[in-house]
């Protein structure tokens, strides 16, 4: 990148860690976009004049089938992708019913947060997974 060149545009998404106890909701990433085969959290693409919260929300919904609340702002990371820049909102969001299940075919399951660090997500995730476990590892 050249100083004259223009600034990357970020694509703007939103992630919801959807928490349940000590446990995180995660999927591996299907075959046919960035990064297959790595975990990740729900999350998506804000659509035009969509706030990062509303994106979390509907994209929980969409992909996991699970209606839930956003608890809190997280963070907002900015990483550069051989595939693109992208902004990731992050926000702590929790089930609107507590024993919600995700949907069987939505591939997302209940992980301790114990376990995340030792599952591979894409690089951007890394300094989350290290919030989450020094926030949450402690709890009973």
């Amino acid at each position: 990148m050249n100083a004259s060149d223009p600034p990357p545009m970020f694509l703007r998404v939103g992630l919801a860690m959807v928490r349940r106890d000590r446990r995180f909701l995660v999927r591996v990433r299907p075959k046919g976009g960035p990064m297959p085969g790595v975990w990740e959290f729900p999350g998506g693409k804000l659509e035009a004049d969509e706030t990062p919260e509303e994106a979390v929300v509907r994209e929980c919904l969409e992909e996991t089938g699970l209606r839930v609340r956003v608890v809190r702002y997280w963070n907002t990371l900015r990483y550069i992708y051989p595939h693109g820049p992208v902004e990731l909102s992050y926000y702590l969001c929790e089930p609107i019913e507590p024993d919600a299940q995700p949907t069987p075919e939505s591939g997302f399951v209940w992980r301790d947060v114990a376990d995340l660090p030792n599952l591979t997500f894409p690089p951007a995730n890394g300094p989350v997974i290290s919030q989450l476990v020094e926030v949450f590892g402690h709890m009973e």
